[in-house]
């Protein structure tokens, strides 16, 4: 279990009289422990009520990985869910990308929280979908010229194994534990590379098109609007035992995206707020992209019938014919 004890400071909290508290330096509150959690659960509901993520109806898929934002995401999503009325039971959906003991590790994690909490658990793998663990297909490219990196291929595999299993699973919204910080990463990242398209199709309030839903399910992002170090605070005063490592592909492989959050986190230093203005500005300009620039059409790929953009294969189908 990792150690939160240096976030906790002297003080009086703003919503109560305890004094040993959590400061939010980009908001100026002082909260105690017990104020903070609940804090946090708040805003979660919000931001579901406020984007209008969730139908009573919906059958939820929550896709599970072990690590603190996940389990942090199904702990919430599976307390909504106990207090709606007639509401239908969340299921788990972890991929396994064949990752040596990171993985292995993490799916214990999320087994037990599953178990513990009484939660369906679906566990997918690249061995059984694929035929290779990602280990083996780094292996096998590792040495070609084309070679992209261990999270191209992770990304390109887990995306397509997610969304078809939470619709064999019979969900109708996939519920991704991506929280703020992974979404200010992401939105500056498309930035630098003029992926304007991208940006208006994460526009919230898109219309749904019955064409695109065939092939894809609705994905929500309900911690949207917390940072990564509070969601990091929330799983431990919650006392959840989750994995702590990260990938080690990403700590190993020179992407541009780890590069783009240590200048996020730079800039927090001294704008503690920066996360929040590029979640606004996100808000903003994906919502002008999306009504006012032109809708690009999409080819249907070749081989699988899925939206493939301007291409003839889509780009999974692509990653399947590079493997032997």
């Amino acid at each position: 279990m990792s150690n939160y004890n240096i976030f906790l400071r002297k003080g009086k909290c703003s919503h109560c009289s305890n004094t040993v508290i959590i400061q939010r330096k980009y908001s100026g509150e002082n909260l105690c422990p017990e104020c903070f959690q609940k804090n946090i659960e708040k805003i979660i509901y919000k931001t579901i009520s406020k984007y209008q993520m969730l139908d009573p109806e919906d059958r939820i898929v929550v896709a599970l990985s072990g690590g603190k934002d996940s389990i942090s995401l199904l702990y919430n999503l599976n307390n909504i869910q106990n207090r709606t009325h007639q509401s239908k039971s969340i299921i788990a959906l972890t991929i396994d990308e064949g990752i040596k003991e990171y993985r292995e590790h993490s799916i214990k994690k999320a087994r037990e929280f599953c178990k513990e909490h009484d939660i369906e658990h679906k566990i997918i793998s690249f061995k059984e979908k694929i035929g290779y663990t990602l280990d083996e297909i780094i292996k096998l490219k590792k040495e070609s010229s084309d070679y992209k990196y261990a999270c191209n291929y992770c990304a390109t595999g887990r995306r397509r194994l997610l969304n078809d299993g939470a619709k064999e699973l019979g969900g109708t919204v996939l519920a991704m534990g991506h929280n703020l910080t992974d979404f200010a990463e992401t939105y500056l990242m498309n930035i630098l590379y003029k992926r304007l398209d991208i940006i208006a199709n994460q526009y919230l309030f898109k219309k749904e098109y019955n064409k695109i839903n065939h092939y894809f399910i609705k994905k929500i992002t309900p911690l949207i609007r917390i940072p990564e170090e509070e969601i990091f605070l929330y799983s431990n005063i919650k006392k959840f035992s989750y994995y702590p490592s990260h990938c080690p592909y990403r700590e190993k492989d020179p992407i541009i995206r780890k590069r783009v959050l240590d200048f996020i986190q730079e800039c927090k230093k001294y704008s503690p707020e920066i996360e929040f203005n590029l979640l606004s500005g996100f808000l903003e300009l994906s919502e002008t992209l999306y009504y006012h620039r032109e809708k690009k059409e999409y080819n249907s790929c070749q081989i699988c019938g899925y939206p493939c953009g301007s291409g003839k294969i889509c780009t999974y189908c692509s990653f399947l014919q590079e493997l032997p």
